[in-house]
Parts: C-alpha cells; structure tokens; sequence
C-alpha cells in the first residue's frame, strides 16, 4: 500500500526535512564522522523541541500521541538526510517510558527525554541472536538492590548520552532498569563503525541499576516492545536511505555523460534503475502496512526489518555500480548511503536472524 498523507503528517515530513536540511544535512554528517559521540547535541535538542520524540507519547504525558506512521515519516527522512541523531532510539526509549512504572522520577526522565534535554539509550544486546534481544545482561540482588553483569554491544552515541534503558534478565523473568552513564562499575568501549559513527560495547560489572522501569510482572513484554520498535525505526530509516540513494543515482544518470549522451539514456541502466524503483516502493509500502495495524506484532517487526535490510543493501549497492568509479571514492556521497545501509541492516540482527524469528512467531 501507498500511503496518502493528510495534512498534519505533511507538515510533519516537511518540517523533518527542513530542520534536517538547515542543520547541515550530509555536509554535517561528514563533518561528525569518527568525532566525539558521532551526533549534535544542540540539534538534538531542536528535535526534541518540534516533538519528535514525543509522538508515540500520550498527550496526557507530554507527547504528541501519534502512532507509527508518524514515527515512520520522521525516520525515513531522517534517513535521505544520513541524520547522526538517535531519533529511533530515542522516541522508542520514550514510549516505553511512559508505558512503565508510574513515579515521579520516572516522570520527570521522561519529560526530559521528549524535551530532548536528556539523551538516554537502549542497552539492548545487538550481537545477540534475535529471539533474546536481552540475554547480554544478567541481574543479581534483592528487591532493594539489583546489580547488573554482562556485555551489551552495538549501543548507538554511548559516549556521552545520560544514561541506558537497560534490558535485564533475572532467571525467573525480565525487566527494564534506568542506569546513568557514569554508575561504577559500568565501562564504555566506544569505536567505529562501517559508516563512522561511534557505536559502543557497554561491560557491566556489578552495576547498581538506578532504577527499575518496567518490573518483572510485565518486562519480558517491555523489552520486547522496546526490541520490535528499534526494528521498526531501523527499517523505516532504510527506506529513506535507499530512497535518496536512488535519487541521487537518477539526478546522476541525467548528467553524466558518455559517448556523446547522457548515461540515463541506455536502456540497461534505465531498467536497472526501474528494478530498483520496485524495491523501494515494496519496502515503503510494506513499512506503510505494518504502521497501518496501530500496534506493532514482533512477527511484523522482524519480517519488516528483514525485508527493508536486504533491499536497501541491493538499492545502494546498485547505486554504487551506476556511478561507475565515481561512487567508490570515499569523496562522493552515494558511499555513505551504502555504508549506512550495510550497518542498519545488521544491527539488532540481520536479514537470515529476522527470517528465523518471523518464522518462529
């Protein structure tokens, strides 16, 4: 399905784009790669004042009280602009937040997490197969305190976020716990990824949980809600970055020119192109479906990713081959579309682990 926008989500997708655009765009994210935490805190901040973390957020709670095609357009362009931000990570943070323990501390993390003012990460285990998004961290104590053990790899902006949404399993059952990024104990190895921004393997070695979120009575579901959301913002931030891909290959085959012609005008390059159109608006509309049903299955999360995983990685790497030797320089932009690409589509599990948890569901 194709989805028709009313004019609240066109506003919306044109507001993303714009602010996006007058941070800098693509000519920022060069700027960000392999520096500091990989994001800008300050536009960080402007995206948390335009709502965008709030928006799978009651209104009662602070937020906009959206759903998931809101979530999705914000993601897909966040995606054609290479956006360094953790705005997936972050609006699903959000969510879960506000589905969790009633508090006044929870409240207030929550409200600076839409504000944008605190930056707080998942800590779901990227490495791990993906039937167990949470089996990196074990949780030791007793009600009045509970200590954390293990590893969580691939967290996103680590280095100086607030603290992590952490997914911890107690052997009887499951929670969700706030721990601040400097509790002892808790160590951060940030390094670089494929696409140059920092991703990090957290080490938790007795680490105090700050506070328990979600409690055992309802944490296995938490987590997995959590787990299936960043799935979801994944696949819809590929759709964007293969559709810009793919613009930027057509503004290309126009201009570039070979025995006397644009290149765009041979038909196995228009074909190619056509072939790569298709799998664009099948991964879209697929996204568009999936956000339709109001509420997000894991089943749907996981074929979703899937799906959007391996056709952004055949969108990009197509691209790459129209540009010719151009589009294997490091210099031209259509490098960081596929660089992107081959990141997302493994994180959290790649196309063959989603097929599998699809099928198991």
């Amino acid at each position: 399905m194709e989805l028709l926008l009313n004019d609240e989500q066109r506003l919306l997708q044109e507001s993303v784009a714009k602010l996006l655009a007058q941070a800098g765009g693509l000519k920022r994210t060069r700027a960000l790669r392999g520096k500091g935490d990989g994001f800008d805190p300050a536009v960080h901040a402007r995206m948390g004042a335009q709502g965008w973390f709030g928006l799978l957020v009651p209104e009662g709670k602070g937020g906009l009280g959206l759903g998931l095609t809101e979530l999705a357009l914000v993601q897909m362009e966040a995606g054609r602009a290479l956006a360094p931000e953790p705005i997936g990570a972050t609006a699903a943070v959000a969510s879960v937040l506000a589905d969790g323990e009633a508090s006044e501390a929870a409240s207030q993390l929550l409200a600076r997490v839409v504000a944008g003012d605190a930056v707080v990460l998942p800590a779901i285990d990227g490495s791990e197969q993906a039937q167990q998004p949470a089996a990196g961290l074990r949780a030791r104590g007793g009600a009045r305190e509970i200590r954390l053990d293990g590893v969580c790899d691939g967290v996103a902006c680590a280095s100086e976020c607030e603290g992590f949404l952490a997914g911890v399993n107690t052997g009887a059952s499951a929670l969700l716990a706030y721990v601040p990024r400097d509790t002892k104990g808790l160590v951060i190895d940030s390094r670089a990824t494929v696409d140059g921004r920092p991703f990090a393997r957290l080490t938790f070695d007795r680490v105090a949980a700050h506070r328990v979120v979600v409690g055992p009575h309802r944490g296995a579901a938490a987590q997995r809600q959590l787990y299936d959301l960043l799935l979801f913002t994944a696949a819809a931030e590929l759709v964007g970055v293969m559709s810009a891909a793919l613009d930027m290959t057509v503004e290309y085959l126009k201009t570039r020119k070979q025995f006397g012609k644009p290149i765009g005008s041979f038909q196995a390059l228009q074909h190619r192109a056509v072939d790569d159109f298709a799998k664009i608006v099948s991964a879209r509309s697929f996204l568009f479906q999936v956000a339709s049903q109001g509420s997000l299955s894991s089943a749907m999360a996981s074929a979703l990713k899937a799906h959007c995983g391996g056709m952004a990685l055949e969108v990009t790497k197509s691209a790459i081959q129209m540009h010719g030797a151009i589009g294997f320089t490091d210099e031209h932009d259509i490098g960081l579309y596929l660089k992107r690409a081959m990141w997302l589509s493994v994180w959290l599990g790649n196309e063959a682990q989603h097929r599998t948890r699809y099928a198991a569901f």
